[in-house]
C-alpha cells in the first residue's frame, strides 16, 4: 500500500512514504515536486553510485533516494522566484521506485505515490504566524558560494552587507517578519521593545525610522575586551548612541555579571494605546541572529497575549528605574514576584497559550546547587516533558544543568519507545542526555579536556571540518558563539495535546534565576506543532550525518549509493514488514491537517 505525508514550514519541506514493506529489487525512489501548475521537477541528489563520478545537476531520477524519507530544501528557491498572483509556495509530491542496474533505472511497476499538498507559510492560524531562518552555514551551498575555503570574517561580512545573495538566503523570511513589525508604526501607534542584541545596521536603520514611536529597553551584550564607561561590557554601544538621538524612549538595562537582559520581543499598540501583536522568539537582532545560527521567532496578532508582553515591558521599565543606575540592584524582589504567575489564554479551535517571564526565583541563583528549588516555569515545562506519550523533540543553544536535557532522558527512561530527537551547540550539553539516561554524574571537567560521549538522539552540531567525504568541501561550523540558538521543545507534535515551547528562555535553571527573559507555552495549535517538528527535524538531520562522519570518521564519510536493494531497505523495514527505522515510524504515524 502507498503512502507518502508531507510537511512543511515557512522554509523546507519534509518528506516521507512507505509501501508497506521492502520493494524487491528496488533500488531507491526519484522524488519529484509538484508545483501548483502540476509542472513535475525531480529533486536535486548529492550521493552516487560506486564507480560512478557525480556532475552538476544531478537528480534523484538518476542517483535515486534510498531512504524512504526526505527533505526539500530548494522549494523556497521556487516560491522566492515566483511570479506574481501566482502560487508558487504549495507544493505537491510524487515518490517513484526504481529498478535496473545503475545508468539505465526504470520505473518499477509497483506504481508511484503521491503526497499530501503543502504550503510554505509562516501563517499557523489566524492570528498566528511562525518563521525560521536559513541558519546553516555548514553547507555545501556556502562553501561553494566562498569558493571552497569557509572563513568566519568573510561570511560575517557577507551576511552584514544587506541586500546580498549570501544574506537573504540564510536569512530567509526572518529579515521581512522583523522589518514587517516595525513597519507597523507608519499606520500609526508605538512599539515597545526589549532587545538584548541589537546590530544589524539594516534593523538599526529600520527602529530609527520609527522615530518618537519607539520605546526600547536596551540590555547590554558582552562586546570582547571593550568596556563601557561603567565597566559593563557593551556590545551595543554604536546602536544605543545611534538610538539615543531617534527614539521617544531609550532605557539602559545595563545587567551585571552572571545575568544577562535576554529579551527580544517588540510589542505594537495602536493609535489609542491598545497592545495589538507581539513577536518573539529566539532571534537577536543582529547579522548573526539573521543568518549564521538557527533562530525562530513568534508573531502573534492576540491582543491578550500582546497586553501581557507590555505589561512585562512596564515592569522591565520600573524595575530598571528603581535601581537607580545599580546593576546589582536589577531584578528586585517586585519583579521577581511579579514574574512568578503565569497567564494562560484561549485560542482559536480550543488552544491555549501560557506565557511566562523570569527572573522567577525568590533570589538569584547561588554557588550551591543542592536542595535548590526548581523555579515554577521549569516546574510546569518538566511536567509537561513527563507526561510525553509519543515524541519529544527540541533544539537549544546551551540550556546549562538541570534543563531540558536532563527531563527528556528521564522521560526517555521511563518510556523506551518515545522518539526522543535534539540538537544543540554546545558538546557537553549533549553528552549530558547521555549521563542523564545512565544515571551518572558527569565527570567533573577541566578546560581543554574532551566533551563526554553522545548518544545519537541528542547531538551537538558538527560540520565537515577534519573528515571531509570524497566529492565535498569543508564547511564552517560557525561565525559566532551559536550554531543551534533555538530555544524550542516539541511534544507529541500530531496529538490533540500537541505542546510547542518557545522563546528567548534557554531552557535551563540558569535563566529561570539569574535572566531576563520570556517563555511562551502553546497546546493544541497542531499547525504550528507540525511547522516546529518540521523545523526541529531538519536541523537535527542536517547536523546528525556531520555528526556521525566527525565522530566515526572516514568509513562512515562513505556517501556512495547501495548497489543490494534489500541492504539499504533493511535499514528502514524488516521481512515481515516491520517498520525498523524510528524516525520513519515517527513520520507515518501522522495525519497532516
Amino acid at each position: 500500500m502507498q503512502n507518502a505525508v508531507a510537511f512543511a514550514d515557512n522554509d523546507v519541506v519534509v518528506i516521507a512514504w512507505s509501501y508497506g514493506r521492502k520493494l524487491a529489487g528496488c533500488m531507491g525512489f526519484a522524488v519529484y515536486r509538484i508545483d501548483a501548475a502540476g509542472k513535475e521537477t525531480p529533486l536535486p541528489s548529492m550521493a552516487v553510485f560506486p564507480k560512478m563520478k557525480r556532475f552538476p545537476a544531478q537528480t534523484t531520477e538518476q542517483f535515486p533516494v534510498q531512504k524512504f524519507y526526505w527533505k526539500d530544501p530548494y522549494a523556497r528557491l521556487i516560491a522566492d522566484g515566483g511570479k506574481d498572483g501566482v502560487d508558487n509556495r504549495t507544493f505537491r509530491y510524487k515518490i517513484v521506485p526504481l529498478e535496473g542496474a545503475p545508468g539505465k533505472l526504470r520505473p518499477m511497476r509497483v506504481g508511484f505515490a503521491i503526497s499530501n499538498a503543502v504550503t510554505l507559510t509562516p501563517q499557523v492560524a489566524p492570528d498566528l504566524r511562525a518563521y525560521f531562518n536559513r541558519g546553516l552555514i555548514s553547507t555545501q551551498r556556502v562553501s561553494r558560494a566562498m569558493d571552497g575555503r569557509p572563513d568566519k570574517d568573510s561570511l560575517l561580512a557577507m551576511v552584514a552587507q544587506a541586500g546580498s545573495a549570501v544574506r537573504k538566503s540564510l536569512a530567509g523570511d526572518m529579515l521581512d517578519a522583523l522589518l514587517d513589525f516595525v513597519g507597523r508604526v507608519s499606520q500609526g501607534g508605538a512599539l515597545y521593545a526589549a532587545l538584548y542584541e541589537l546590530g544589524d545596521d539594516e534593523l538599526i536603520s529600520a527602529l530609527e525610522g520609527a522615530g518618537k514611536k519607539l520605546h526600547l529597553i536596551l540590555s547590554n551584550p558582552k562586546a570582547g575586551d571593550k568596556q563601557s564607561a561603567s565597566g559593563v561590557t557593551d556590545g551595543n554601544q554604536a546602536s544605543r548612541q545611534r538610538l539615543r538621538k531617534t527614539a521617544g524612549t531609550l532605557i539602559d538595562r545595563m545587567a551585571p555579571d552572571n545575568h544577562i537582559a535576554h529579551n527580544k520581543f517588540l510589542v505594537y499598540v495602536d493609535a489609542k494605546g491598545k497592545p495589538r501583536a507581539v513577536l518573539f522568539g529566539s532571534t537577536n537582532w543582529t547579522s548573526t541572529g539573521l543568518c549564521t545560527q538557527t533562530n525562530n521567532s513568534i508573531v502573534s496578532d492576540d491582543a491578550a497575549l500582546a497586553g501581557r508582553y507590555l505589561d512585562y515591558w512596564k515592569q522591565l521599565a520600573k524595575d530598571t528605574e528603581a535601581a537607580g543606575g545599580k546593576a546589582k540592584s536589577l531584578q528586585g524582589a517586585q519583579l521577581r514576584a511579579w514574574d512568578t504567575k503565569p497567564k494562560s489564554f484561549k485560542q482559536d479551535g480550543g488552544a491555549t497559550v501560557a506565557s511566562w517571564f523570569s527572573p522567577n526565583t525568590a533570589k538569584p541563583r547561588g554557588r550551591s546547587r543542592a536542595d535548590e528549588p526548581r523555579p515554577p516555569d521549569m516546574e510546569a515545562l518538566a511536567a509537561l516533558i513527563a507526561g510525553a506519550q509519543h515524541a519529544v523533540l527540541f533544539l537549544a543553544f546551551y540550556p546549562g544543568t538541570p534543563s531540558i536535557v536532563n527531563w527528556v532522558a528521564q522521560a526517555q527512561k521511563a518510556n523506551k519507545a518515545l522518539f526522543v530527537r535534539g540538537c544543540v551547540t554546545n558538546p557537553s550539553t549533549a553528552a549530558g542526555f547521555l549521563y542523564e539516561l545512565q544515571g551518572v554524574e558527569p565527570p567533573k571537567r577541566k578546560k581543554g579536556d574532551p566533551p563526554g560521549k553522545q548518544d545519537p538522539r541528542v547531538i551537538s552540531a558538527k560540520a565537515l571540518t577534519s573528515v571531509i567525504p570524497s566529492g565535498w568541501q569543508k564547511e564552517i561550523l560557525s561565525a559566532g558563539f551559536a550554531v543551534t540558538h533555538d530555544k524550542i521543545v516539541v511534544i507529541d507534535p500530531f496529538s490533540e495535546n500537541c505542546t510547542v515551547v518557545t522563546g528567548s528562555h534557554n531552557l535551563g535553571y540558569k535563566a529561570s534565576y539569574d535572566n531576563d527573559d520570556n517563555l511562551a507555552i502553546f497546546t493544541g495549535q497542531r499547525a504550528l506543532a507540525q511547522a516546529y517538528v518540521t523545523h526541529v527535524l531538519d536541523i537535527y538531520d542536517h547536523f546528525s550525518w556531520r555528526w556521525m562522519v566527525q565522530e566515526k570518521g572516514a568509513k562512515a564519510a562513505d556517501t556512495m549509493l547501495s548497489l543490494t536493494p534489500d541492504e539499504w531497505q533493511s535499514k528502514y523495514f524488516d521481512d515481515n514488514g516491520e517498520i525498523r527505522s524510528a524516525q520513519l515510524k515517527f513520520w507515518l504515524g501522522a495525519v497532516p491537517d
